[in-house]
């Protein structure tokens, strides 16, 4: 938004730039207009009420603009990211305001709020073929993702029955990480100690897997370039990763890349076999 003084530049560049007015008061079309008129100045004055007039002008029309773009959202039918945003808004032991989607925090304090605000990584997408809109959810303990209560889950239910469009379906995921377990050959340099090197490279792959963007994308690609930037690994060699969702029986090879189903990883089995680099 222009501030009253840029408005107000703008009709004094203008005013300078017209030849017959340039005429009547003598001065070269374009010139400076502060170098012939003084503060005080009537042609000043009246720029700056012109200005000022103009300036609430604009601010009446973002301010229309503002609200039936607000209205719009509320008829329009919510995308996935509305969904995400607004589980993220969810408040644990609080009720909405009768027929809206927002909560009054007017009396809370700010830890109080964000006390509330319980659930720290979201995602939604929706399914083209089913229409179903999947949000997966986790909340976060000791600085690690985690499985909100069933206390939590029940609300968040509550809640997003209350504020979803009508006719939508919502598939909630809260749970427990997917484990991860790898195998890689780890050829490292002669001169260091296997067991530090192996330690490193240990550290290196929970840091890459348990820090992924919530619901994003794991790549066995991804996995061997974080190893080789381990200080001693000469060749990190991919042999296989697997992955098993909780609660489930299934063991999944992963082919390339895969997104754990809870949306988040917890390294399981790390097997290294370390093998001192020779050159050939």
């Amino acid at each position: 938004m222009r501030t009253i003084d840029q408005i107000k530049e703008s009709i004094a560049a203008d005013f300078m730039k017209n030849e017959t007015v340039a005429g009547l008061f003598g001065f070269p079309a374009g010139d400076n207009f502060t170098t012939h008129f003084s503060k005080v100045s009537i042609i000043n004055i009246l720029f700056y009420v012109f200005a000022s007039a103009a300036w609430v002008l604009e601010r009446l029309f973002e301010a229309h603009k503002s609200e039936v773009e607000a209205r719009i959202e509320e008829i329009i039918p919510h995308r996935a990211k509305w969904y995400k945003s607004k589980v993220l808004e969810f408040m644990k032991d609080k009720v909405l305001i009768p027929d809206t989607d927002c909560y009054d925090t007017t009396d809370m304090k700010a830890e109080a709020i964000a006390a509330a605000h319980v659930v720290k990584y979201a995602t939604a997408d929706e399914n083209k073929d089913t229409s179903i809109v999947t949000i997966k959810v986790a909340g976060e303990e000791a600085g690690h993702r985690c499985r909100l209560s069933d206390e939590v889950e029940t609300q968040l239910e509550g809640y997003l029955a209350e504020i979803k469009d009508a006719g939508v379906r919502i598939n909630l995921v809260n749970a427990d990480a997917d484990t991860f377990n790898c195998s890689v050959d780890i050829y490292y340099n002669a001169m260091l100690l296997p067991e530090n090197v192996q330690r490193a490279c240990e550290a290196a792959i929970r840091n890459y897997i348990e820090n992924l963007p919530f619901n994003g994308e794991y790549t066995n690609m991804a996995l061997i370039d974080t190893l080789q930037e381990v200080e001693g690994v000469k060749i990190a060699e991919f042999r296989q990763a697997t992955t098993v969702a909780a609660g489930a029986a299934t063991v999944t090879t992963i082919d390339a890349r895969h997104v754990p189903a809870a949306g988040y990883f917890r390294a399981g089995q790390i097997t290294l076999t370390m093998k001192a680099y020779e050159r050939v």
